[in-house]
């Protein structure tokens, strides 16, 4: 990755010089995204389940200060996992905004706003995978893959 091969020569350079030089130089890193980013993000999550007991994998809501929704951000199950059942409903949903965010006022109500929740088949011990896929009218695209260690 750029950002990290840019860090590591800055850190090499700095050990390189010494004495009064060292105290005279000034470097300036610079990071700056490598590739076509475009609003595109990839998360990974892992979570665990007891037998078929259901469990929330993702909640998520886009609001405006006032608590009501942004319109047009969707959110879709890519890949249902295999030995089970990824559920997504649209509802009422808590959200937990820092104490900075004009928005944080809502934390308190339900707002607009996604859930999926995930239930193992009877019976199924192991590992099981959720792909969803979320998106906003500004052009951000989420892809989030969940792990799911079922007991």
């Amino acid at each position: 990755m750029r950002v990290s091969v840019l860090a590591c020569l800055s850190a090499i350079a700095a050990l390189a010089i010494s004495g009064a030089a060292a105290a005279q130089s000034r470097y300036v890193v610079t990071v700056q995204p490598t590739g076509p980013q475009k609003g595109f993000q990839k998360l990974k999550l892992s979570k665990a389940a007891v037998g078929s007991t259901p469990i929330i994998l993702w909640r998520n809501a886009a609001i405006n200060p006032d608590c009501s929704a942004v319109p047009g951000v969707t959110l879709k199950v890519l890949t249902q996992p295999q030995h089970g059942a990824a559920t997504l409903t649209d509802g009422p949903v808590y959200v937990g905004f820092p104490v900075a965010n004009p928005r944080s006022a809502c934390n308190s109500r339900k707002v607009p706003g996604h859930e999926v929740t995930y239930q193992a088949a009877a019976g199924y011990v192991g590992h099981d995978r959720v792909v969803l896929q979320g998106s906003s009218p500004e052009g951000h695209v989420r892809l989030v893959s969940i792990d799911i260690d079922v007991r």
